[in-house]
């Protein structure tokens, strides 16, 4: 069974003298009214949208009649009623519009109370408290100001009870049409501080981060605490593209700088090759730059990480039309030559 806890204050009301303590009840859960209204229509038969539609328009209809007096509507579940929320810094002290506000409230019916009676109540402190709390999130590339995320970096968030180990735990961004965006979690500090960032780059402006989580309490509720934040959507730097270098080629089984033709596969070696996807072969006047060679084919060519070398997967199937020439690699940095001599015609 979830803990019930409660805060031991000072009393310092009309009832001091007979009640010098006082007993503050932790609230860890709230049902959105969409989720009670899909619970009811469940038990009812009706779409959660038509029970919303009645539940609101008996509301209305209650705060009518309070305007006229202020009266006691009872329903199955309780007393809709007036009451004045705030405090009066005596008996006779008049209504502040500043410090009380006048509203309805719904007050549960004894027999919902009363399931309560047998409760042995967790008299709490700082150091035990089961509540979760998000207090804000700061990026640690851009420290202020405070709850403004930066595209995909990665931001620090402090709060309390933020145990993401919880059943059913998780934190996510969601913006105001509802939808959630995932959070890669980066690091988890303790259960007040963890960093994270987003999945993906996500449309800038107002999205709401929240965390769900026991608090730490495996038989209580799932807590759901949020922030309101900024979201900028900041491109990630496009990371330098190095050209390629060509330090040997040759065909498999020959000495550098060698390449039979017709012959068998062809391997390259070098650096930044990995994104290259072919081969080419030039023919012409033996030291002669590549401008001025003729090209004579291409051959499909795969990079392998482990070795370093980029092979094709077969050689030139012909006589090469001149003794000398290059071959060449083309990346997305640029494209390297490099001179040989073909062998076998």
């Amino acid at each position: 069974m979830a803990r019930h806890e409660v805060v031991i204050h000072e009393n310092t009301g009309a009832l001091r003298e007979t009640a010098p303590y006082v007993g503050s009840y932790i609230s860890k859960e709230q049902v959105a009214l969409a989720g009670f209204a899909e619970a009811v229509g469940a038990k009812c038969g009706l779409p959660a949208i038509q029970v919303i539609a009645i539940i609101g328009g008996a509301f209305d209809a209650i705060a009518a009649l309070e305007r006229e007096a202020l009266v006691r509507v009872r329903t199955d579940i309780g007393v809709v009623c007036g009451v004045i929320t705030g405090s009066f810094p005596s008996a006779d002290a008049a209504f502040d519009p500043k410090r009380n506000a006048l509203e309805l409230a719904l007050r549960l019916d004894d027999a919902l109370r009363l399931d309560l009676t047998d409760v042995t109540p967790t008299i709490i402190t700082d150091a035990s408290l089961t509540k979760l709390r998000v207090d804000n999130l700061m990026d640690l590339e851009e420290e202020r100001p405070m709850n403004l995320i930066h595209g995909q970096h990665a931001f620090r968030v402090a709060g309390f009870n933020m145990v993401l180990s919880d059943e059913g735990a998780e934190a996510y961004l969601e913006n105001a049409l509802g939808t959630t965006f995932a959070l890669v979690i980066d690091r988890i500090v303790t259960h007040q501080l963890f960093e994270a960032h987003t999945a993906e780059l996500l449309p800038a402006g107002d999205y709401k981060f929240v965390v769900k989580s026991r608090a730490g309490d495996a038989a209580g509720p799932l807590q759901t605490s949020f922030r309101k934040v900024k979201y900028l959507r900041v491109e990630p730097p496009v990371p330098p593209v190095n050209p390629p270098t060509i330090t040997g080629a040759a065909s498999q089984g020959e000495e550098d700088g060698v390449i039979d033709a017709p012959g068998g596969a062809i391997d390259v070696t070098g650096t930044n090759l990995e994104s290259a996807t072919s081969i080419s072969l030039y023919y012409g006047d033996d030291g002669a730059p590549l401008e001025n060679m003729t090209h004579w084919t291409d051959l499909p060519a795969t990079y392998d990480p482990e070795s370093g070398i980029l092979s094709t997967t077969e050689g030139p199937d012909e006589d090469a039309p001149d003794f000398y020439g290059r071959v060449k690699v083309t990346t997305v940095g640029g494209s390297a030559d490099y001179p040989v001599r073909y062998s076998g015609h």
